[in-house]
């Protein structure tokens, strides 16, 4: 005689094994099962409805909430703690947020402003860089980054602050476009950058921060023929110098393959363009090609030291100097030794972050810690 079982909730008689449903060590027939239980949308395990968490779109298990969610506090909505907007200790979802523009300070990961070209009064033609700083550790919290707008736009509109889902706790600072010089002179990134530490954020000193510079299509070459070889070049400088500029990157292995992977080397810059152009990394890349107005180096990790900043940039702008000026044939010819060389004194922090990583006269120098 075959066992029969019972469903534990309306106690009806399971004669065949397929058709028990356990659930939290309790069985259940397929209708009890339907009825009574769900699958949670975070982890995907099943659990009872009596004990679940839910508002129109999403029901979650309690351990779930209690770890990863939080409710809006206008419309009780579940929000992931990657996708909060916080006004003070105030957790909103982002429609709510929304909704009250007056002191929005931490915009959409989307939000795209016209953008501001910044340079300095005395400079003529030049080559314009966006800054993306991303920031963690600190809070995704409104009045932070209303204090870091205050402190960054006290007289020029120059920044403005994103949500990044990528980020555990904390925002990303985005630049207007800006001249190096600018960057260097008149733009306030010291006072920004102090002003963070001494709210809690971290760029260098965490597992998340990236440091992303954009470089402005146009400068690159009068015509789209042009401005490819001059991108094929960088590329190809990327490739070619790949050991010196990993150790200039400050990122782990692992963080580059998953947010700034190589295209690969060819000898020939064209190739690696060609390469590019076909790759399944989107934006995702060293050297980003995705955007339709800017080529975007993604190599570095975040920092929130000024020198290094700077030299960050200041490699960029030699890096580019470097593929406008040479041709393929003398790119390819050049060495590392060659780039460093003739690198502008002007570039002074650049020059002295080289020699603290032995990457240019291996002479002593002393090193400050990046946070």
């Amino acid at each position: 005689m075959s066992e029969i079982y019972r469903c534990d909730h309306c106690d009806c008689e399971l004669e065949n094994e397929n058709d028990i449903y356990m659930v939290d060590g309790e069985m259940y027939c397929e209708d009890c099962y339907n009825e009574h239980t769900f699958s949670c949308d975070c982890c995907g395990g099943r659990f009872l409805v009596s004990d679940s968490v839910s508002d129109e779109n999403t029901m979650i298990c309690q351990s779930c909430y209690d770890n990863y969610y939080r409710r809006c506090e206008c419309c009780s909505a579940l929000i992931h703690d990657n996708d909060v907007y916080w006004r003070g200790d105030y957790p909103y979802c982002s429609e709510c947020y929304d909704d009250d523009d007056e002191d929005r300070y931490i915009h959409d990961y989307g939000y795209k402003p016209d953008p501001i070209f910044y340079k300095c009064r005395d400079e003529e033609k030049v080559r314009y860089y966006g800054v993306e700083l991303e920031i963690d550790n600190g809070g995704k919290d409104d009045d932070n980054a209303q204090e870091l707008d205050s402190i960054a736009n006290r007289k020029e509109s120059v920044l403005y602050i994103k949500s990044d889902g990528s980020l555990d706790e904390g925002m990303e600072l985005v630049s207007h476009p800006c001249s190096l010089r600018y960057h260097r002179e008149e733009f306030p990134w010291q006072d920004v950058m102090r002003r963070a530490v001494r709210l809690g954020y971290r760029s260098h000193d965490t597992s998340t921060c990236g440091l992303h510079v954009h470089i402005g299509r146009n400068a690159l070459g009068e015509t789209c023929d042009e401005q490819e070889d001059v991108i094929s070049r960088i590329m190809f400088f990327f490739e070619s110098h790949w050991n010196e500029l990993f150790k200039l990157s400050r990122r782990s292995e692992e963080t580059v393959e998953r947010w700034a992977a190589r295209h690969g080397y060819d000898d020939r810059p064209k190739e690696i363009l060609e390469k590019a152009k076909k790759s399944s990394k989107g934006r995702y890349a060293c050297v980003n090609i995705t955007n339709y107005s800017t080529v975007e180096i993604r190599l570095f990790r975040g920092t929130l030291k000024l020198n290094t900043f700077m030299a960050t940039l200041e490699l960029v702008d030699a890096i580019c100097e470097n593929a406008i000026r040479l041709t393929d044939k003398e790119i390819q010819k050049q060495s590392w030794s060659d780039f460093v060389m003739q690198i502008s004194p002007e570039n002074m922090e650049l020059i002295r972050y080289l020699k603290e990583k032995r990457l240019y006269v291996n002479e002593p120098i002393e090193i400050e810690e990046d946070v």
